[in-house]
């Protein structure tokens, strides 16, 4: 199976009523955070291919750090990516290739607005900073990814809870270079 790097680039109270004795409960609703953790199901299409058996991970420091970590079938990571405030590191597991730039390069190179902000809004489809809700499923389709689409169901989210971003590339990856448009 060949991963490709678009779709790497590429988630409280009840009331009562008068009439009634019954309690009519609300969805949970979307919540500040500042640390984020959540698992994903993840179904992406791209390149005339289409990946149903995907999981992964996101771990969060609003406005500072986005961790995310994606499996496919048997927990086999293909793809982790750490971005910051001014960079970004992707890790293709499958390929065995590896992409570090500063933002603003990528960015560039791209012609793309790339940035945590831009991310983090992206993955939880708001512009807000809220967390998404659980089994909450966001579609990922911009012109930005072409062809690339996704759709995310978040579950099992801890909010406020602190937590590391784990990243190591080693020297058996090749390190790629975006090429500009």
């Amino acid at each position: 199976m060949r991963f490709h790097w678009g779709i790497a680039l590429i988630l409280i109270m009840g009331t009562t009523s008068c009439a009634s004795r019954k309690k009519t409960v609300q969805p949970p609703q979307p919540q500040a955070f500042e640390w984020l953790t959540a698992n994903m199901d993840i179904q992406a299409e791209g390149d005339g291919l289409t990946y149903d058996d995907l999981s992964g991970q996101v771990r969060m420091r609003r406005d500072s750090l986005l961790w995310l970590s994606v499996t496919a079938t048997m927990g086999v990571e293909v793809v982790r990516a750490k971005v910051s405030t001014d960079s970004v590191w992707i890790i293709n597991r499958l390929e065995k290739t590896y992409l570090a730039e500063p933002l603003d390069s990528l960015s560039l190179q791209l012609g793309l607005p790339l940035g945590l902000p831009w991310a983090q809004s992206l993955l939880f489809d708001n512009n807000e900073g809220f967390s998404p809700v659980e089994n909450q499923t966001v579609q990922l389709k911009s012109h930005a990814f072409g062809d690339y689409s996704a759709k995310i169901r978040y579950k099992n989210i801890k909010l406020n809870e602190k937590t590391t971003f784990p990243l190591k590339i080693t020297d058996k990856m090749e390190r790629i270079r975006i090429k500009q448009k």
